[in-house]
């Protein structure tokens, strides 16, 4: 009898893993501060917290005595309902997942099988390329310009040399340039009739008027996916959707995991969305937090902002002051936690999420100290 344990598959094996942020606790134990006394600015965070609504929620769902004991809805009804006042889309064409990551893995699982490709556009979110391994599927990564503009041409004949036979996935507001893919790039990959998966994990930063949902009823290949975790400040909860054809819809609510959701963050969705005006006013608040840091570090020597539409700001850093990751270090050591990226493109860049309007002078005069 073997005393080996079973292996995993081999590709499985020699996999990186995906390098998630070290949790705040953890972080300050390092810096030899207290959490409270740190920012936590490296995960792209709501900083204001879950909405008393959301929270109160919550408590009356605590209180059910039949509160976690039954299933969830297996079709989401209820939520999915709550999702087409939200946005318009009818609920045929809407599914939820536990978090966009989730969605994102079944919808590559559900269209391509192993040996196909994901063509996307680096630096991006860390997740495809993690995704890709996973599922087997072949990378086609198109470096972004030097300022981080899309190469729409490269990207098409990428989709023309897969023959169908690959998704373009790409991110807007990207992460972690904090641009929005322009809308006539959308449509010439949509025309050209490649399957398009934009992330608007960041969307509304921008405003929902920036999202690409007006295009589903003209190009049934653009999928989109959204997530409560930045927007609504429940990313512990895990909850995300897609908007769709109804057709593909159909077919994810078929291959999904029956009960991929759990009922807490049903409830939290759902109450968010009630909530939705008052969050907004969050949302506008972080905007112009957003837009005030990005008019001081204009002004900071050494230090060169991306424009962003998003919730974070990604920072250019002069060689003089030194690589993204010293500086990064260096405000660890003053409790200010930030996002490197092991991606040589992005070496002598550090982004910084937006913190609390109340927190920017704290981070400034952190930050200041440092170059």
């Amino acid at each position: 009898m073997s005393s080996t344990p079973p292996s995993i598959r081999p590709h499985l094996a020699q996999l990186p893993g995906y390098a998630p942020v070290v949790p705040l606790a953890d972080r300050a134990r390092q810096a030899g501060l207290e959490p409270e006394d740190c920012l936590k600015l490296d995960a792209n965070e709501n900083p204001y917290g879950m909405h008393p609504r959301v929270r109160e929620a919550l408590a009356t769902g605590l209180s059910d005595p039949n509160f976690g004991s039954i299933y969830p809805d297996p079709n989401q009804a209820t939520l999915r309902a709550a999702l087409a006042r939200h946005t318009g889309i009818d609920a045929s064409m809407i599914v939820a997942g536990a978090g966009a990551d989730e969605l994102l893995d079944l919808t590559l699982r559900a269209l391509l099988r192993p040996g196909a490709s994901i063509i996307t556009c680096s630096p991006s979110f860390g997740m495809y390329p993690f995704l890709a391994d996973l599922n087997e599927l072949n990378l086609i990564d198109i470096p972004r310009d030097h300022d981080f503009a899309l190469p729409t041409d490269a990207l098409l004949d990428a989709v023309s040399q897969s023959k169908g036979d690959s998704v373009v996935v790409l991110t807007s507001p990207n992460n972690p340039s904090g641009d929005l893919v322009p809308v006539d790039v959308i449509r010439a990959l949509l025309t050209s009739g490649a399957t398009l998966m934009l992330d608007e994990a960041y969307i509304e930063f921008a405003g929902l008027e920036m999202s690409a949902q007006h295009l589903l009823a003209e190009f049934p290949r653009l999928v989109i996916m959204r997530t409560f975790s930045k927007w609504a400040a429940i990313a512990g909860l895990r909850l995300g959707y897609t908007l769709a054809n109804p057709d593909l819809v159909a077919d994810l609510i078929k291959v999904k995991q029956p009960y991929n959701l759990n009922q807490a963050a049903e409830i939290a969705g759902i109450a968010a969305i009630d909530a939705a005006e008052e969050i907004g006013e969050q949302i506008d608040v972080i905007r112009q937090t957003r837009d005030s840091l990005y008019e001081t570090l204009q002004s900071i020597e050494g230090l060169k902002p991306l424009p962003s539409q998003s919730n974070f700001i990604l920072i250019e850093v002069d060689p003089a002051i030194g690589t993204g990751r010293e500086l990064h270090d260096q405000l660890a050591n003053l409790g200010v936690f930030t996002r490197t990226y092991s991606d040589p493109a992005l070496a002598s860049y550090l982004r910084i999420s937006m913190p609390r309007h109340d927190q920017l002078n704290t981070l400034i005069e952190r930050l200041s100290s440092l170059v």
